[in-house]
């Protein structure tokens, strides 16, 4: 019963499109609008990975945004870019 309430809770898969080609050879030059583009398609995955889950004495459950951890993934993420060599 514990995998029917978990398959109620999920999410259906929503099929994002994937960055062009295009933007992806730029973001590897550094090109800012490039770059950009990169951080906003992959804005609400870091945002998933800086959150924490805090409980109240009560037991309610609340979600915080560690905005300085946030930064951090999206620096290394423009790191990891501009890092990158196509052959």
């Amino acid at each position: 019963m514990k995998k029917k309430q978990n398959a109620k809770l999920r999410k259906p898969n929503r099929k994002r499109s994937l960055i062009p080609h295009e933007v992806i050879l730029a973001a590897i030059r550094g090109e800012e609008p490039a770059l950009r583009q990169v951080l906003s398609h992959y804005e609400r995955y870091i945002t998933r990975l800086a959150s924490k889950e805090l409980y109240d004495r009560y037991g309610n459950l609340y979600f915080l945004v560690d905005y300085e951890l946030k930064t951090e993934l999206q620096n290394k993420l423009i790191a990891g870019i501009l890092k990158f060599r196509i052959m």
